[in-house]
Formats: structure tokens, C-alpha cells, sequence
């Protein structure tokens, strides 16, 4: 029988965290034919967390609280479970979410398509419904919301990512390739993997909502819609345009990261494209807009495409 690890990363989430595990549970039961588990790891909570989870752990031992101690943040969490999980698949899952009851089913019926074209790494991932605190629909697409891009290719990856971690799933062959990189200095577990699909295997989009993404005051990361008035008005430019100079900053590193780890592997494009945005940090402006202009190193959306422009173009 093979085995699913489905692995969520806590934090503080008693709140929500019941519903997350039991919607889980619910999935579980439409996958008779795998062993399925679920893999906790909680970042040192000052709340109820922990005892929730091995609560659960009474009630099924297919739930397990691995480890309980201090990571330092979702990156870190999410890295820990990694390192612990050696399913033939594994499902990444956040705390405060709702999974709807066909979203691991749909995922296990495309990885078998997938996997009977052709052997490899696999990413799977799938749109997301934007909900409130009660979970509460707020927009049926997260990519129509936030203008995301449902099928990037590896160069709009190299700056951008449109690859959510909660409904993200990985073969073994990529989860070996992942184990075996330093996903730990990358900007975000979900962008790091989605590069290393999109380069050596496959990267495959599920074009429905599969969970209820809950939006709330303590979300790590969230949903912030894409329209031309909430990315002009909805709070401080200055931040803003701090946040992107940063942002392309960290872009450059995790390219020079993913080159290290990977570059022997890469198609000769690919690696071209990788050396040249790396290095054009350090040339002239021309030699940048030639990659934003002709060979796709360019964010989705006109606004992101244009903040991009004046920090990574024009070096402001």
C-alpha cells in the first residue's frame, strides 16, 4: 500500500486547528486504497496547540505531533517536516484552513495520470477559495483575486511565485530531490520546490478551489487582492516599494542558491537564464531589460510588472 504523509506546520492555531485536522480526516476517507497519516510539527505555541494535536493522537494514531519545539517561523516549520517525511506523497497543509472533501482525491487521480505518461518529479497544486474568519467565501479563485499565474514557466518563477504551499502535493522523486537541496536558505519552501519542479520534472495545476483559505488578523501569509485600487491606496506606498526592492533583492540570492544546488542538472537554457539574471545585478540596465523585455523575467500583472521595472530594470 502506498503511503500519503500529509504535513502541517502550527502555530498558536487552537482556534482553528480542530477543523483543519477533522476536514483532514474527512479526505483520508475517500483513499481507502493509501495508508494515510498526518504529520504535525508546532513552533513552541503558548496556547493549546499541542494538546489538541495529541488528542487526536489518542483518538488515531495516524495523526502525530512530531516535535513541539521552537523553529522560528513557517519557513523553518515547514523545513523541519520535510526532513521528517518519506511518503510516496506528501501533502503540505497550514493550520487555520478547510479542505473540502474531494481535494486529495482529485490529486491522487492526477498524479496516477500523470505518472502513467511518464516517471519524475511531479508538483501538484491546485486554486484556493479566499474565505473570511468564518469561513466565509470572499472570492471563489485566490488566482483570479490576486491575478496570479495558474501555469508560470521557470523563468516568471525566478522572480515570482504563484505556488501556495496548503495546496501544494509532491511525488517521492521530487521530495528526494527536495531533501537533498538547501530548500533552508530559500526564501519560502513552496517557491524553492516550485523552481525545482518546473526545472527538472513537472509542475501540474488543478484549475479548482480545493480548500477554504481562510483569511484572519494572525495569518502568516496571506490572500491581498491584485485590483489597481487596492495595490495603489490599500496601504503605505513607502512600505510597499521598500518591500519590492527587498523582495527583488532576495530573488537574485535564492537564483545564485538554486544554481549551486542544481545548475549540473538544468537544461542549458535554463541554467543560461539562471547565470544571466544572477549576474545582471551587476551590469547595466540595458542588459536587464533584455531579460524582462525578451526572455520572460518579468512579474504577472501589469502593476507588479511595473513596480518590478523600477527596482530590478532601472535599479531604484
Amino acid at each position: 500500500m502506498r503511503k500519503i504523509n500529509v504535513i502541517l506546520a502550527a502555530y498558536n492555531g487552537e482556534k482553528y486547528i480542530t477543523e483543519q485536522i477533522q476536514s483532514i480526516l474527512l479526505n483520508f476517507t475517500h483513499l481507502p486504497e493509501y495508508d494515510c497519516h498526518l504529520l504535525v510539527s508546532d513552533d513552541n505555541s503558548s496556547d493549546n496547540t499541542s494538546a489538541i494535536v495529541q488528542r487526536f493522537n489518542q483518538q488515531d494514531p495516524r495523526i502525530e505531533l512530531l516535535d513541539n519545539s521552537k523553529k522560528g517561523g513557517p519557513r523553518e516549520n515547514f523545513n523541519y517536516l520535510i526532513t521528517h517525511t518519506d511518503a510516496d506523497y506528501t501533502f503540505f497543509s497550514d493550520q487555520d484552513d478547510l479542505w473540502l472533501p474531494n481535494k486529495m482525491r482529485l490529486f491522487m487521480d492526477r498524479f496516477v495520470e500523470l505518472e502513467q505518461q511518464k516517471s519524475g518529479p511531479i508538483l501538484i497544486h491546485s486554486d484556493l477559495c479566499v474565505a473570511d474568519k468564518n469561513l466565509s467565501p470572499v472570492h471563489p479563485s485566490m488566482f483570479t483575486y490576486q491575478n496570479l499565474n495558474r501555469n508560470p514557466n521557470f523563468a516568471a518563477l525566478i522572480v515570482s511565485n504563484s505556488v501556495t504551499g496548503c495546496v501544494m502535493a509532491l511525488n517521492r522523486e521530487l521530495l528526494i530531490d527536495v531533501q537533498n537541496s538547501r530548500i533552508g536558505e530559500s526564501i519560502m519552501h513552496d517557491w524553492y520546490i516550485a523552481l525545482l519542479a518546473s526545472a527538472t520534472g513537472r509542475l501540474n495545476f488543478i484549475d479548482h478551489s480545493l480548500i477554504l483559505y481562510r483569511q484572519h488578523g494572525n495569518n502568516q501569509v496571506g490572500a491581498k487582492s491584485a485590483s489597481l485600487r487596492d495595490m495603489l491606496f490599500g496601504g503605505s506606498m513607502k512600505k510597499k516599494m521598500a518591500l519590492t526592492r527587498e523582495s527583488v533583492l532576495k530573488t537574485r540570492a535564492q537564483a545564485q542558491l538554486f544554481l549551486e544546488d542544481h545548475g549540473q542538472r538544468l537544461k542549458p537554457e535554463d541554467k543560461a537564464l539562471l547565470q544571466d539574471y544572477v549576474e545582471s545585478f551587476e551590469k547595466g540596465s540595458f542588459s536587464r531589460f533584455k531579460l524582462f523585455n525578451n526572455r520572460g523575467i518579468r512579474k504577472s500583472g501589469m502593476l507588479r510588472s511595473v513596480f518590478f521595472f523600477i527596482f530590478y530594470v532601472l535599479g531604484r
